[in-house]
């Protein structure tokens, strides 16, 4: 009865191993959309910024502070929560005074790097050009060509300029 399913790093996997695994992968699944259903951000955010989201979220009024973009506005205009950043650019540095709440515009403006964007930003440019003329959003854009939401609209705004 304890068939072998699968031959993983060596070592042989049951069915009943396989059909557990997929149990367990499916109830993470689930538990992390409850936890972005409930707090409108997924655990990966939660957990980035150990656990101190919603504390700068409500200490920076929901807002970005930078441009003052709210985070229901951020919804609507990229399609998901606003983000936190840390200011020295360490992940493991979540000391509250070191964490913002910034847009992803501003997020970008202030992380990213020229050169490290505009060869593959170049290559996918009619396609985003297009996707974006269709009415699909930055975030759905993103997703599709492999680049970050706020690369994506950076070079939507670049290359709308181009045009006028």
């Amino acid at each position: 009865m304890n068939e072998v399913a699968v031959v993983q790093q060596g070592g042989a996997l049951s069915v009943a191993q396989i059909k557990q695994r997929e149990y367990k992968i499916q109830w993470q699944r689930e538990m992390r959309r409850r936890f972005a259903s409930k707090h409108g951000y997924s655990t990966a955010s939660y957990y980035a910024t150990g656990r101190l989201r919603a504390q700068v979220l409500r200490r920076d009024d929901y807002k970005c502070v930078r441009c003052g973009m709210t985070d229901p506005e951020h919804k609507t205009e990229w399609g998901r929560p606003i983000t936190i950043d840390h200011k020295d650019k360490n992940r493991k540095n979540n000391a509250l005074e070191n964490l913002q709440t910034l847009c992803l515009r501003c997020h970008g403006n202030k992380d990213l790097i020229y050169r490290l964007r505009w060869p593959k930003a170049l290559s996918h440019r009619g396609e985003i050009m297009a996707r974006r003329a269709a009415g699909q959003t930055y975030q759905a854009i993103a997703d599709a060509v492999g680049l970050s939401i706020a690369v994506v609209w950076k070079w939507i705004q670049l290359w709308g300029k181009e045009r006028a």
